[in-house]
């Protein structure tokens, strides 16, 4: 315990500050089979998960990173996953809306919640308390937390395109304009993409957004997450030269 906290110390030294992400994105992977590993039911390791993440967050605001997006649900986890697991999921999805509008940062008006993606695929009470805390903190700032749910990179482009039909704005449009009408296009593009649980790959995530996105993946379960492997990730970020191309 006592090499743990020397060893996060020593890494968050490590961090410039002058050079931090605007914008991490996560995917935190890992959850299900987190709680197999330790002979618990499934929905162990998403409330597990869901606390990491609280405190993940904790350590991104800490050290200034103002974005952050986390990918909660896949549209093919809201159709695909069993319906127990799925209504478990549901209920701690609005027990988070709960925490974050009791959280002293939002209700300071220091934070934006935004939970984004097809919300055809959730309960319409749940849809309810989501759309609630999108609307009562969209004057918030400066931190923004985006919340993917039922989300897919796919999704957001066709939403996007079929919003374009709407508009007739077909002729003469640019990427600007373009990412203007994205369900996400309003945040900066992500800085750096934390992938756990191993796996080497997007997902779906963001697809139009991380052309130019530093990828960091690890073997990490998102429940094992700590702050040293967050501080590692950053590290890993600052190292890398970022040309966009050029």
């Amino acid at each position: 315990m006592v090499l743990g906290i020397f060893t996060t110390k020593l890494l968050r030294r490590r961090i410039d500050l002058g050079r931090l992400p605007v914008h991490v994105a996560i995917i935190p992977d890992g959850n299900r089979r987190w709680a197999r590993r330790h002979g618990l039911p499934v929905y162990m390791g998403h409330f597990r998960g869901y606390e990491v993440a609280r405190r993940t967050l904790d350590y991104l605001w800490d050290l200034g990173v103002d974005y952050v997006t986390f990918y909660a649900l896949s549209r093919e986890n809201c159709t695909r996953r069993p319906r127990d697991e799925l209504a478990a999921i549901h209920k701690l999805l609005s027990h988070a809306v709960d925490d974050l509008l009791a959280d002293k940062r939002v209700r300071e008006g220091r934070v934006r919640v935004y939970f984004v993606g097809d919300f055809s695929l959730l309960p319409d009470w749940l849809v309810d308390r989501i759309n609630y805390i999108n609307e009562v903190t969209a004057s918030n700032s400066p931190h923004i937390l985006a919340v993917a749910t039922c989300y897919g990179g796919r999704w957001e482009i066709i939403d996007t395109i079929n919003k374009l039909l709407t508009t007739r704005a077909m002729n003469g449009i640019d990427e600007n304009g373009f990412r203007k009408l994205m369900p996400l296009g309003w945040l900066p593009e992500p800085d750096l993409l934390i992938r756990t649980g191993g796996e080497l790959r997007l997902s779906g995530f963001l697809l139009y957004h991380v052309a130019y996105t530093e990828l960091y993946f690890t073997r990490k379960l998102w429940p094992d997450f700590d702050e040293a492997e967050l501080y590692r990730a950053i590290i890993s970020y600052q190292k890398r030269e970022r040309r966009f191309g050029r």
